[in-house]
């Protein structure tokens, strides 16, 4: 199966993130073909170049949204990126209908424990309950999403954090990164 796969990484210093980092190289090294375009990098001041955005995720077939849990979405940069390019006439809207048929896996890491996320819990709810108005955002587009990847306790503080903690990432992004790319190519479309 051949699959055309753009990687937006809205994680606004994507070089102080070792999850981050560590997620997108084992992802690239699994999938060299795949596009990785690093919402950071494509911003000027708060604009982005929308038709060049647009463009990016014409090309692709499978698109994966790769952020940090930020207030329990994806971070204001992503969320400017979300408002400044999926707009009426292009992404939804009677003529909006360039998303039609593309697929949507959201891939993310959470800093606090997966326990944390539990009804009743510090956190309030199962991370599950989170994501509704993004997989809306993708249904709304003509998207199908896939099974949403994502990988919690990833908070590596340097000068606080510990090197069995760096290892325990590093370890866990590896595995999020084959799961991501398992979700992919098996074509695991999201059940809830």
């Amino acid at each position: 199966m051949t699959t055309s796969i753009l990687v937006i990484n809205g994680h606004p210093h994507p070089q102080a993130s070792l999850a981050g980092k560590c997620i997108l190289e084992a992802f690239k090294s699994l999938c060299p073909q795949a596009c990785i375009r690093s919402l950071s990098e494509t911003v000027n001041g708060a604009n982005f170049d929308v038709a060049a955005e647009q463009a990016a995720l014409l090309t692709a077939d499978t698109i994966v949204w790769q952020f940090p849990f930020y207030w329990y979405s994806v971070p204001a940069l992503m969320k400017n990126w979300i408002d400044s390019v999926l707009v009426h006439g292009f992404a939804f809207g009677t003529q909006g209908t360039a998303l039609h048929g593309k697929k949507l896996l959201l891939s993310f890491t959470t800093g606090a424990a997966a326990d944390k996320y539990v009804e009743g819990g510090a956190m309030g709810w199962p991370v599950e309950d989170f994501l509704p108005p993004l997989l809306q955002t993708a249904r709304l587009c003509g998207m199908t999403s896939l099974a949403p990847v994502w990988s919690s306790g990833m908070s590596f503080i340097a000068g606080v954090s510990t090197e069995d903690d760096r290892l325990r990432i590093e370890q866990t992004a590896k595995q999020h990164a084959k799961r991501l790319f398992e979700v992919i190519f098996n074509n695991e479309v999201y059940a809830p």
